[in-house]
């Protein structure tokens, strides 16, 4: 979906993002590791710009840990690579029937079998995925074990090195049989003000 200017205007992505689309779309009392909880994978709008430490995501969700407000931030490629691939956000709803992962690329969103993923550590999982789509360069944000088993503090890794290390929110992924979603994008940030944004 696209949302209106005025949803960027007032929520700026990131955690703004997340909290509008958890509070629009989550249901009162849903438990943290059901079906029912929704994870928002969100970047800032200015992530991707070229401004200067403008890379991080913010993974948003009820946490399974308070089961109150869950929301964690990491830095790295991740985030400029699934605004290069056309999206400012994931939304993840539901729960899968196997272990799967998404593969986001230019535009385009497909869910893939991570049944061989399950089980492996974030830099295996990470390696696995990339040796299976043909590019080095594909950036990933995933889960361990740990995650898997659903340990209620369990992180969301991206490069196997930036940690989005609170709330829980890698057991609401491995609850939902998300084993990582996968980006590669190759568009650039078309800016609405150039100079402004320079400035």
């Amino acid at each position: 979906e696209e949302p209106d200017e005025l949803i960027y205007r007032r929520y700026l992505g990131g955690a703004g993002l997340g909290a509008y689309y958890l509070t629009k779309e989550l249901k009162p009392g849903a438990d943290p590791l059901g079906p029912d909880n929704i994870m928002v994978f969100a970047s800032s709008v200015i992530v991707g710009t070229g401004a200067s430490g403008a890379n991080r995501v913010c993974v948003c969700a009820k946490s399974p840990l308070t089961e109150g407000w869950g929301a964690t931030e990491a830095s790295g490629w991740w985030s400029p690579e699934l605004k290069f691939a056309g999206f400012d956000a994931v939304i993840v709803k539901g729960k899968a029937k196997k272990p799967v992962y998404l593969w986001v690329h230019d535009g385009e969103a497909e869910i893939r079998d991570a049944s061989s993923l399950w089980g492996q550590g974030t830099l295996e999982a990470q390696n696995m995925i990339r040796e299976e789509l043909g590019d080095k360069r594909i950036r990933v944000a995933g889960i361990g074990p740990a995650g898997e088993n659903l340990v209620r503090y369990a992180c969301v890794i991206n490069e196997t090195k930036h940690a989005c290390g609170r709330t829980g929110m890698g057991a609401v992924m491995g609850s939902k049989n998300l084993k990582a979603i996968a980006c590669r994008g190759t568009k650039r940030m078309e800016l609405a003000d150039p100079e402004t944004a320079k400035e």
